[in-house]
């Protein structure tokens, strides 16, 4: 399943038109479904107030994009500078907005002191590859740029879930960001597209229940990259990527059940060869060598009715932010 020494380009499966209009259909009523969702869960009352951004801004480099800002509710004026953590929402880079993150953001901000600035991206299929990427570079600029943001430069991750994950990889690579980011938390990211779907579903454990992401998969796929993308490029695959083009620290989350996990799993093992030490802390399931972390979980926040496997499912959430916490302070934050 490794196939990232091979250098032959690959491209995405040419479907017919019919396939192809049901796939323009699924996605469309994919964003609908999620945006009717989202204005639901925005109206007075339902909202939970505990865990709104501290404000939020649009920057002129992309006036169209929320950006979400939460500062720690301890921060004083005259407080040393925060670490700054940059997070970027998943939903198959078709669905979703920043405000699903609030929970995840808020938390983190407020039980880490850390500054968590959530960041937005064009959707797809308006927005192709590489349009997200760029366009989160830009904010990421503008924030790295933004004065009125108390946080100190020498102190900056930038992490997300999912496609943001994917996203976060990829922003990290862009030659103008070099040395300003000090490290990347990807949680279950897809990293290679050039494995077929069938492939890695195949890399499953025997007793996975089923997969959530397969139905979707070629519809997500289908919207986001255009038919002559080759589907090795290092910024839309990772996986792909050289580990000098990264940040020296790099810590990647998989969940276990997940089609996307092995490959996230290669793309660790082969990043952590890179480097001088040979010895591996840890064993199979989480373990870290030159700069790179790996963990692999078993769910995140698949909702459950069982009230037993809803409270364990929370429990395990926590213990991994607080993982991601930890690494950062000693990894990323502690220069």
């Amino acid at each position: 399943m490794d196939n990232t020494n091979t250098k032959d380009p690959v491209y995405l499966d040419t479907f017919p038109l019919t396939t192809r209009i049901g796939l323009f259909l699924r996605v469309h009523a994919l964003k609908l479904l999620t945006s009717t969702i989202f204005l639901f869960l925005n109206l007075p009352g339902v909202r939970d107030p505990k865990i709104q951004p501290t404000y939020t801004k649009k920057y002129a480099s992309r006036p169209t994009l929320e950006t979400r800002v939460y500062i720690p509710r301890s921060y004083k004026s005259g407080d040393a500078l925060l670490p700054l953590y940059l997070s970027i929402h998943g939903g198959g880079f078709a669905l979703m907005a920043p405000k699903a993150d609030d929970k995840f953001c808020s938390e983190f901000a407020n039980k880490y002191g850390v500054l968590v600035v959530n960041l937005d991206y064009p959707k797809s299929p308006a927005s192709k590859f590489p349009a997200p990427s760029e366009a989160l570079v830009d904010l990421v600029h503008a924030v790295l740029t933004d004065t009125s943001l108390p946080f100190d430069p020498k102190k900056v991750a930038i992490g997300g879930f999912s496609a943001g994950g994917n996203l976060s990889l990829s922003v990290a690579q862009f030659p103008s960001l070099k040395g300003k980011i000090g490290g990347v938390v990807a949680y279950y990211p897809p990293v290679n597209f050039s494995v077929p779907v069938e492939v890695s579903m195949a890399s499953r454990p025997s007793h996975a229940p089923p997969d959530i992401l397969y139905a979707n998969a070629n519809t997500f796929n289908w919207a986001y990259i255009a038919k002559d993308q080759d589907l090795k490029d290092p910024l839309l695959s990772p996986a792909f990527a050289k580990k000098e083009n990264l940040p020296s620290k790099v810590y990647l989350i998989g969940c276990e059940f997940d089609m996307l996990c092995r490959s996230a799993e290669i793309m660790a093992e082969n990043l952590a060869k890179v480097g001088g030490s040979k010895e591996r802390r840890g064993d199979e399931i989480c373990w870290e060598r030159n700069g790179v972390k790996w963990e692999k979980i078993a769910f995140d926040t698949v909702p459950k009715v069982d009230p037993v496997v809803r409270a364990r499912r929370e429990k395990r959430r926590i213990e991994m932010h607080q993982s991601v916490a930890e690494w950062l302070f000693r990894e990323v934050y502690s220069n």
